[in-house]
């Protein structure tokens, strides 16, 4: 038996590998794929953080703020779509950290022991051609299993999607997915400099006019997570 036999999993709602927070939401998926599953969903406390593919230094040196922060305060473990930062840091601590997937391959490499992979669907057959879509569904995944949504940084990278219902970014679509499940939203607010560049700040006014709550520092973010999350 190969060794992706032995760490690749099925897990149906019912599953004790399935997160409980997920088979709340109306779209649950009917069936998930746990590469090298390993955390205990009985006691955790999961939240996700969404970044930028180019952050900027400022948001890179705050994602290592904020995650260190949650793993002192007991938020984890941290779940995210691409911010690999993030996941680095949990790593750093050895603490466990969940990257979620549009899809998962049989030939999945394993690049830390503390990282479990999940996804609704596995990279066989024609899946480039629905690699798409299976982005945004991705996004529900990684706001339906934690408790609440952490915006480090967002751009709007790409106009084109306006079009097709996303207004700024992946990012924007994950938080519209999370205030429909009456998940918590925060989304920090960029230093003045930044502000200035139009990308970041066209992002930053949609996410905010989305509902997201902003939080000048990690010590507010941890205040204001600590009333918001029910423990």
């Amino acid at each position: 038996m190969r060794v992706i036999d032995k760490l690749i999993m099925s897990a149906m709602p019912g599953s004790p590998e399935y997160p409980p927070l997920l088979r709340e939401i109306p779209d649950r998926p009917s069936r998930l794929y746990v590469f090298n599953p390993i955390i205990d969903w009985s006691n955790s406390m999961p939240i996700a953080i969404a970044g930028t593919r180019e952050p900027t230094p400022y948001s890179i040196k705050l994602t290592r703020k904020i995650v260190r922060a949650l793993i002192d305060e007991g938020f984890k473990p941290i779940v995210t779509g691409i911010d690999r930062i993030a996941l680095r840091v949990s790593v750093t601590y050895d603490e466990d950290g969940v990257k979620v997937l549009p899809c998962i391959s049989l030939s999945e490499d394993i690049y830390d022991s503390t990282i479990e992979k999940v996804s609704e669907h596995l990279c066989t057959g024609d899946w480039r051609s629905r690699m798409s879509g299976w982005l945004v569904e991705r996004n529900r995944i990684v706001v339906g299993m934690s408790y609440a949504l952490i915006v480090i940084e967002a751009k709007v990278s790409n106009p084109e999607w306006y079009k097709y219902g996303v207004a700024c970014c992946g990012t924007y679509h994950a938080v519209k997915k999370a205030k429909e499940y009456e998940r918590p939203v925060f989304i920090f607010t960029p230093p003045q400099d930044l502000l200035r560049v139009g990308d970041i700040k066209k992002a930053y006014e949609l996410i905010v006019n989305a509902n997201a709550e902003p939080v000048g520092d990690v010590q507010e973010l941890i205040m204001e997570l600590r009333r918001a999350v029910k423990r």
